[in-house]
């Protein structure tokens, strides 16, 4: 039996969303080509644990063994912010990881740890038009940072706000009265330009994806 292309393992409902709309509307934008099946196993290559950001850095070994049999690649996602390890980098965190994976059976170049830097809002925040819509504020991204700056929650001449899911929560909270979900997450991911991203998370992700599955 042939084994499948790629199994992931992410902390919530929101990484889900997101992820399983880059795997499988975004290939082309990413720049890959893969055979992805967005449902949980043992049909499906998309994990969603109930252990959250701590319980995916604490059982990545054991989460990812059992794709060792089914998939070639496999990649685990979650957020720093929560996940219990406040005195280690992103990278040290990733690297910890990855060194478990490969004493544990995955071959180097075939697994990989994505820590995102603060939260996952990092990834689909952006400075364009595509997100000030989602948010509600009809493509008005001079708007947006104007708001944000207004409260403090962005500093005048940067790119970002430090704390983008405050961000997020208070524009979606002011245009369209409603909270931050996880459909918005898949319609981020959807419409969002990765052209621009600085992320180091995504771009590493990004990168390993085309090295494991090129046009």
């Amino acid at each position: 039996m042939s084994k499948r292309d790629l199994f992931v393992v992410v902390a919530d409902l929101d990484a889900e969303n997101a992820i399983k709309t880059l795997l499988t509307r975004r290939q082309k934008a990413l720049g890959i080509a893969l055979d992805f099946s967005p449902i949980s196993p043992p049909n499906g290559d998309l994990l969603r644990y109930v252990g959250r950001d701590s319980g995916c850095r604490v059982n990545a070994v054991d989460l990812l063994r059992p794709p060792q049999k089914t998939h070639r690649h496999a990649m685990i996602c979650f957020d720093r912010h929560g996940c219990g390890a406040r005195n280690q980098s992103r990278e040290e965190i990733e690297a910890e990881i990855e060194r478990q994976l490969h004493i544990n059976g995955w071959c180097h170049g075939d697994v990989a740890a994505i820590v995102i830097e603060p939260e996952l809002e990092s990834w689909v925040w952006a400075d364009s038009a595509e997100v000030a819509h989602v948010m509600g504020w009809k493509g008005d991204m001079n708007a947006v940072r104007r708001s944000l700056i207004s409260r403090g929650l962005l500093v005048e001449g940067e790119a970002k706000p430090k704390d983008p899911k405050a961000a997020m929560k208070y524009i979606i909270s002011e245009k369209r009265n409603r909270r931050l979900t996880a459909r918005m997450f898949a319609e981020l991911a959807q419409n969002v330009s990765f052209h621009a991203c600085e992320d180091p998370a995504f771009n590493k992700m990004r990168t390993i994806l085309r090295g494991w599955f090129p046009t």
